[in-house]
């Protein structure tokens, strides 16, 4: 399933995206943040998740490229809002 797509701010110094920020919010209810932070000493990029249950993640994901973090981000989002679908739908059927 296809959800819509996370918007990120990019902080940007010296030609290089040293941070980027995306936090969603679901009707008041459920916050799910997201932080990708760039480290030059590995040239890595770690993604940090914040929220509820399966979202928080106590070590930070580590990436080689901002792009391969945002898709990990894009994954737990998905994961979650399929999770939450599943739970509504089976509370609707019952």
């Amino acid at each position: 399933m296809q959800f819509k797509d996370l918007e990120w701010k990019d902080i940007v110094s010296d030609n290089v995206i040293v941070s980027s920020h995306c936090m969603i919010n679901l009707c008041g209810v459920i916050k799910i943040e997201f932080q990708i932070n760039h480290d030059p000493k590995d040239n890595q990029y770690y993604l940090y998740a914040f929220g509820k249950g399966s979202i928080r993640r106590l070590q930070p994901e580590k990436c080689g490229s901002l792009e391969s973090a945002k898709n990990v981000a894009y994954r737990i989002y998905s994961n979650e809002m399929e999770r939450i679908k599943k739970a509504v739908d089976y509370q609707l059927a019952t």
